[in-house]
């Protein structure tokens, strides 16, 4: 069976994404660290932590976990 082309997400999901997306970027900033330097210590791509912070649901949670403890 394949996977639906998109996904519906409540607004509820979206707006956790979200916040847990802005509390990432404020700590990154507070620790004045670059998109890029995050990126290389979490072993993911630029991409996908600008994706993280914007709240995107399609991206990994472990991979959202991983930026998220690597930034406390």
């Amino acid at each position: 069976m394949s996977k639906p082309a998109t996904r519906s997400y409540s607004r509820y999901g979206q707006e956790a994404a979200e916040l847990l997306g802005h509390m990432i970027r404020s700590a990154r900033v507070e620790r004045e660290m670059t998109i890029t330097e995050v990126a290389e210590r979490a072993g993911v791509s630029r991409g996908l932590v600008h994706r993280i912070e914007n709240g995107d649901m399609g991206c990994s949670i472990g991979a959202a976990f991983e930026v998220a403890a690597l930034l406390g």
